[in-house]
């Protein structure tokens, strides 16, 4: 056999490997990305579906006066924020965009903690016997909400987790798969 055929079908081989392994990477990496923008989706409707529901149990006269007040302001707050980012990274901008950092996630994340400070300080001290049919049936909804924020944040966070790994692997950073797109961040907030 001649070398020279040996040691091209050789080459050719590790270049073929190199190439799916970089393509699979590469399509991992991608595909993370947007599960990471879908969750922190996901989250952020989660959010504004626990301060909406909130807001209605604030009204639904289940709570005494000071708890009513503290919960119905706690919950307007974070409705007002629910249009600024969850975090700074700006991967939900897309390619090329970048946001002015002014601290929104900052922001946002104080507001979304006071919300659940609040919720723990309004709800844990509550009779549940004391409530009628329809505001038993609006806690467990609020409860519902609750949950589901909690888990919506973990999910977001262990993506961030997993897109940041794959990140820092050696092959993935020389070869800039992820080219210009930021490194997700996870959001760090009080959700209970």
């Amino acid at each position: 056999m001649n070398w020279g055929i040996f040691t091209f079908v050789v080459v050719g081989i590790i270049i073929v490997i190199l190439a799916l392994i970089w393509i699979l990477n590469a399509r991992r990496l991608d595909r993370l990305h947007r599960t990471v923008i879908q969750s922190r989706l996901t989250l952020n409707e989660a959010l504004a579906h626990r301060a909406t529901i909130a807001s209605d149990f604030a009204a639904s006269e289940a709570l005494d006066v000071a708890g009513a007040i503290l919960l119905a302001e706690a919950s307007q707050v974070a409705l007002g924020q629910t249009h600024t980012p969850l975090s700074e990274d700006g991967l939900e901008d897309g390619p090329g965009h970048r946001r002015q950092s002014r601290h929104y996630a900052d922001d946002r994340s104080v507001v979304e903690s006071n919300l659940s400070r609040t919720l723990r300080l309004v709800l844990d001290g509550l009779e549940l016997s004391e409530l009628d049919e329809w505001q038993r049936g609006r806690y467990d909804l609020l409860q519902e909400a609750r949950d589901d924020v909690k888990l919506a944040r973990r999910f977001h966070n262990a993506f961030v987790d997993q897109a940041r790994r794959l990140r820092s692997n050696w092959f993935v950073r020389a070869l800039r798969m992820a080219g210009g797109a930021p490194m997700p961040q996870p959001v760090d907030m009080d959700d209970e």
